[in-house]
Formats: C-alpha cells, structure tokens, sequence
C-alpha cells in the first residue's frame, strides 16, 4: 500500500521548493511578464476539412468567406461568390453521352462542367472529342460560382475574376504553394503577392511554364501517359520567399479552380505568467494525490 503520508509531504515538500525558486528568480519571474513566444504550424487546406457545414454551401446556403478562419485564412471574390465544387466526379458534357469514371465515381458532374473532372475518366466534349485525363484526386475545389443554380465555375475573359485570399495572422505566412486545376491556357493565371511589409510582387507563366519554369509542375496526363495541359489539366505552383505574405490575389481570366493551398503560419502567443505557472503546479500536485489515494 502506498505511504499517503510521505506522498503528501514530499508533494508539498516539492511545491515549497519551486515556490523558492521563484522567489529567488523573482527579478527573472517578472521578465517573462507579457512576452510572447512564436510557434510554427504547417498547414494544407484543400477545402474537404470540416468546417462547419457538412456539404456543399450551395445555393441558400452559408458563405466562404470566413469558413477557415481558424485556419489563419480569409477569402473573397472580385465578382459573385465562392462555392465548393465536387471534382470527384463523373464527367458529362451538355446534352452528350455520360463519361467514365475509372475511380468508380457515380456523381454527375454538375453545372456542364466536366473539364473540373480529377480522378481518372473520359467524356465526349462539345466538339464531339473524346478527353481522357488522368491526375491525381482533389475532392472539394474552390472555384467563383457563375450562376444560383447548380455549381458552375466563372469564366470571362472581359470582366475576370479575382480570388483573394487573406492571412490573417499578425506575422503573415510562409508561403509555399498552390494548386490551380483546369485552364484552357495555362499562361492564363495572374499571382498578386502582398508582403507583411506592404510591398508586392507579380508573376505570370508563359503557355510551356510547366516545361521550363522550375516553379510550375504539371500533375495531369492523358491515358496514354502524356502530358495533360488544357481541359481537366492540373498544375502546382511553387514559391520561395524570403520574408512572409499577408495577401495573395489569383486573377482567373477563364475557367478554373484552386484545389489547395500549403502554407506555414507563424502564431504569436504569450508566454504564461509565473502564477498561472504556480496554479498549474497546485493543480497537477492536487490531481496526482487524489488518484493515488484512489489507486491505493
């Protein structure tokens, strides 16, 4: 049976010391009083988390805008709103037999939007072509919805859209890349970067950019195993940094969808104060003596 006795007194016993060495270290004690520590937290969103809605906030439905806040993420559009869009799905073309699906996905893509297709299939387009794409699956993918019925992603080459994106953090992210899914042309995107210093950087890639610029990979191919660039293409963007964004702005001049987003928050916290410090030592003291006298 255990010693409650000696239990309790070398508890206590413990307890004066720390308090001692607090005393003793008052001066450095009142140092860390309101200091703030910094930790970094990778994060992915790729918009199939749970946020707070358990499908699709289509029509009637809540907003975006805010849905990743805890996240450390804000978003807006330049034009109409944001939804989600389903790309695990089962293409088919406006008034054209129904695609296939190789991953065994039974969902009608909506919207007359097969081109948002991830996965493995093929279709019939409208110029009565058949598209096989092959790439890798994206679930949920954020686009600008363009009309109140079913999801339909944005496209017009007069009046483009921009996708904002807000980091909300005080100290801004580490940036690392992005994932942008089906663009007829891929010199189309145009990146807007806002730093933590307000000062701002551009970047548009030419047609070939997955082929000679080191910072666009091209995920999508055809079932012959070559490269996928136009309908149903997929692409990830890679940046490096040397000091944190605030705000980047995607300019979408025809069609597409983001279908993630990588990136390093860096959260300031404050450092706790020592009687927060000594309240915690009391409690798990307290705590460990109840459960030995319950043990024994």
């Amino acid at each position: 049976m255990l010693n409650l006795k000696k239990l309790s007194i070398l508890s206590i016993g413990t307890i004066t010391a720390l308090i001692g060495g607090f005393r003793n270290n008052s001066a450095q004690a009142v140092s860390m009083t309101n200091q703030y520590t910094t930790v970094k937290k990778d994060v992915v969103v790729d918009f199939d988390e749970n946020v707070g809605v358990g499908k699709n906030p289509l029509k009637g439905g809540p907003k975006l805008d805010t849905l990743w806040a805890d996240y450390g993420l804000e978003m807006d559009s330049s034009v109409k709103e944001l939804w989600l869009y389903d790309s695990s799905c089962r293409a088919k073309a406006k008034g054209k037999p129904k695609g296939v699906s190789k991953n065994g996905f039974t969902n009608i893509c909506t919207g007359d939007d097969p081109d948002l297709a991830t996965g493995k299939g093929k279709y019939k387009a409208k110029n009565n072509q058949w598209i096989e794409y092959d790439s890798p699956e994206q679930g949920n993918v954020l686009i600008i919805q363009e009309n109140k019925g079913k999801a339909d992603d944005y496209a017009n080459r007069k009046n483009p859209g921009t996708i904002s994106f807000n980091f909300t953090d005080e100290m801004g992210v580490d940036f690392n890349n992005i994932g942008l899914l089906d663009f007829d042309d891929p010199g189309q995107p145009i990146f807007d970067f806002t730093f933590v210093d307000n000062t701002t950087q551009q970047f548009k890639f030419g047609k070939d950019a997955d082929e000679n610029d080191p910072m666009v990979t091209l995920l999508s191919k055809d079932w012959k195993g070559n490269a996928l660039k136009g309908d149903n293409s997929l692409r990830e963007y890679n940046f490096d940094f040397s000091q944190n964004i605030k705000q980047l702005d995607i300019t979408l001049p025809g069609s597409g969808a983001v279908t993630y987003l990588d990136y390093e928050r860096t959260i300031k916290r404050k450092v706790p104060e020592p009687t927060s410090i000594l309240s915690l030592l009391f409690g798990t003291a307290a705590v460990a003596t109840i459960k030995r006298k319950r043990s024994s």
